[in-house]
């Protein structure tokens, strides 16, 4: 709706981020239009992100709406939730839960909202702040390393790999293969984020509003949050509000659950994942995560497994490394298709998406589009402003893998 873009806002405030996307990067007017077809629709909206997304689209976003408003598609009031008012946890939390067993590196292993859990390749790392200091026993917040990644499929037109065949993907026994079709029969790439959080730990006041009485044991349950964090995403800043519903037995292999929900100035969002040590949830924890998500309401087939096997090889994020130059902080980069064959199991193919290691200056960085890029026809071009916008998230609905539970949990649990 035109009437809700301020034209002058535009040109007296964002006219470097305009220029940096809509006449400088065809990437960026391509994720625009994009985004503009999912008229209001969150998942198609995400697969364009997935698809288009770079630094220029989220400089000209972060300008256009969260900065200036621009464009006028606020609709909720920012800042997080105060401590009492924010949406009650579907299950008690834990009581007296100790921040610092956060410490270190965790993988999720097994996600909730198709929207947002279920990406590829998601790594946190948690360690206490300088500021804070490692000997001060009552620490109260944690600084967070987010790690992920988001499937796209590379564009329609791209020159094949050297077998002069495209790969094709499709499900057998729920793993990815390179047998029979697959959604659009294209080569899929991996963009990998990073983004970096503080996450800060409330203290129940002993009228929290969220504290009730179980009859049967006369101790206090609480349904209030166990944290809360303010971040940033595709240049739109995010207020969310963790729940620690659950974790591991002494003595068993580590895992946290957590349940979450959030804002943006434009939506609300909630979902739930698992945290664990090893990159695959172990077998002797599915019992207890089962029955944490069934107490707390939540279908535990409606879980999906985490892939994350492209981390076989890397060292995880440093939470305590040096941020005083932000060109040394890496932001977004592009894994090659390649490199996502080895993750998923299939044949591998040629290198169409670049790295990027580092975060791009923010004020009118170099267009994406001087970077080297095979050519496409014409046609190709006018075609991805014509596409049908859905097609990008139905991709990663495609690769998403369902949680495997043990036939014998199941049974119990029925």
């Amino acid at each position: 709706d035109t009437s809700l873009v301020d034209q002058n806002c535009l040109i007296d405030k964002c006219t470097l981020q305009a220029k940096a996307c809509l006449a400088d990067d065809p990437s960026c007017r391509k994720g625009l239009t994009c985004t503009a077809k999912c008229l209001g629709d969150n998942s198609c909206i995400t697969g364009c992100m997935a698809r288009y997304g770079n630094q220029h689209l989220d400089n000209f976003l972060k300008c256009t709406i969260e900065d200036n408003e621009c464009i006028k598609i606020a609709i909720l009031e920012g800042g997080a939730d105060v401590y009492g008012q924010e949406p009650r946890a579907p299950a008690p939390t834990l009581a007296n839960f100790d921040p610092k067993s956060l410490q270190g590196q965790w993988y999720k292993v097994a996600g909730y909202n198709p929207n947002y859990d279920c990406y590829a390749c998601q790594r946190n790392s948690f360690a206490v702040p300088t500021s804070v200091g490692t000997n001060n026993k009552d620490v109260d917040r944690l600084q967070m390393e987010v790690e992920f990644s988001m499937p796209h499929l590379l564009p329609d037109g791209s020159p094949p790999p050297p077998t002069n065949q495209r790969e094709v993907i499709s499900f057998v026994s729920n793993e990815l293969t390179s047998a029979s079709d697959f959604t659009g029969a294209q080569s899929i790439g991996l963009n990998a984020y990073h983004t970096r959080e503080t996450m800060v730990f409330d203290h129940a006041p002993a009228d929290a509003t969220n504290l009730v009485w179980d009859k049967g044991t006369k101790e206090g349950m609480t349904y209030a949050r166990t944290a809360h964090s303010e971040g940033e995403m595709f240049g739109l800043k995010f207020w969310e509000n963790w729940y620690i519903l659950g974790e591991n037995d002494p003595g068993t292999p580590e895992f946290k659950f957590i349940f979450y929900n959030g804002k943006t100035r434009q939506n609300t969002y909630e979902g739930a994942f698992v945290y664990s040590r090893t990159k695959d949830l172990n077998p002797e924890s599915m019992q207890k995560v089962y029955q944490i998500a069934k107490d707390a309401g939540m279908n535990p087939d409606q879980f999906c497994r985490i892939r994350n096997g492209c981390f076989q090889d890397e060292e995880p994020m440093n939470p305590g490394a040096d941020t005083s130059n932000p060109s040394k902080i890496p932001f977004r980069g592009f894994l090659a298709s390649t490199k996502v064959s080895e993750i998923l199991g299939v044949e591998s193919v040629a290198a169409l998406d670049m790295v990027r290691s580092s975060l791009p200056p923010v004020v009118q960085p170099e267009p994406e589009s001087t970077i080297a890029a095979p050519k496409r026809a014409w046609w190709y071009e006018v075609g991805d402003y014509l596409e049908n916008p859905h097609r990008h998230f139905q991709t990663m609905q495609d690769l998403r893998a369902p949680m495997e539970w043990p036939k014998d949990i199941v049974a119990q649990k029925k």
